[in-house]
């Protein structure tokens, strides 16, 4: 099993009559991908800015690399944080702002250092371009060269596509992609899971402050698989007759009266037909295919996905 480099217990921030987090519980394992799914509003930023350093928690623990943290903690320099804006300086060319946060790291040989993080995250270090008048896809790949400059262990991302149009989107995917096959654990969130799922190896979803569910991503995917699903008087009768006379092997029993079948070749008369022949009474069957997007906004939090708050 991987080695946990982030636990968090309980944890919980209070603003005067407002929580924003309550009681979050989970652990990220190194070199993980971890999605943290939620709405606008839902408390993605604040989590992660207490995880990051930049926040107190109200109550709960948090550990980063098998170390209870409080407050200040050395800890916190290992890890890489995106959150809002990426705090570039306008009037500055991409170089320029790599160079003042690294004097600030106290870093040596900045030259070379700077050059293969603007490679990386697919800037031309000779761009001489003040960054105001970067594409938005520019300033958030600076913004995470930014994060990088400490050699980080740990890199969190807030919500890094969004205002994004598909080609800057592409580019953020591709480059998570590349530092994750590099080693590097990466947690972002976003508001579009389906946009998450091309990336995230484990998700938390977030619905008002609270991680209602946790998924890895073979398990979130296993749950919007088109599927039919029948209700019987008994699934233990049922199965057999689904795998010898209908030839059915992809299917999972969820209760002692329900049963879902992944198969897509046989069609659900046929299903029926051979249940009540070989004695089974069948309470119902439907068909279900549902979106990523459907599984999250509606199953989970009751809304459409189309709002935000």
């Amino acid at each position: 099993m991987s080695e946990a480099i982030i636990e968090v217990s309980q944890l919980t921030k209070q603003f005067k009559s407002k929580t924003a987090v309550h009681k979050a519980n989970f652990k990220i394992c190194r070199g993980e991908i971890f999605g943290l799914i939620g709405q606008n509003g839902a408390g993605k930023s604040t989590l992660l800015k207490m995880i990051g350093g930049l926040m107190y928690p109200t109550s709960g623990e948090i550990k980063l690399f098998n170390r209870t943290v409080k407050d200040s903690h050395p800890y916190f320099e290992r890890i890489g944080i995106l959150i809002e804006h990426a705090g570039l300086f306008p009037h500055y060319n991409a170089y320029e702002n790599l160079d003042l946060i690294a004097i600030s790291y106290g870093l040596t040989s900045r030259e070379e250092h700077i050059n293969k993080l603007l490679k990386l995250v697919g800037l031309d270090a000779s761009n001489k371009s003040k960054v105001k008048n970067y594409s938005m896809g520019m300033k958030q790949r600076l913004g995470i060269a930014a994060a990088l400059i400490g050699s980080p262990d740990v890199l969190i991302l807030d919500e890094p596509i969004n205002g994004l149009d598909p080609q800057g989107i592409s580019e953020i995917r591709r480059m998570i992609l590349e530092l994750n096959k590099a080693g590097m654990t990466i947690i972002i969130s976003s508001h579009i899971l389906e946009e998450l799922s091309k990336v995230a190896t484990q998700y938390a979803i977030l619905h008002q402050g609270e991680v209602i569910e946790h998924h890895s991503r073979e398990q979130l995917l296993l749950q919007c698989e088109d599927r039919i699903e029948i209700e019987v008087e008994k699934a233990s009768s049922a199965v057999p007759i689904l795998e010898q006379h209908l030839n059915i092997n992809h299917y999972k029993v969820i209760s002692e009266h329900v049963v879902y079948i992944y198969d897509s070749h046989i069609e659900n008369q046929h299903i029926i037909k051979s249940l009540v022949e070989n004695g089974v009474t069948v309470h119902s069957i439907t068909k279900h295919k549902q979106s990523l997007e459907q599984y999250y906004f509606l199953a989970r939090t009751g809304s459409e996905g189309d709002s935000h708050d």
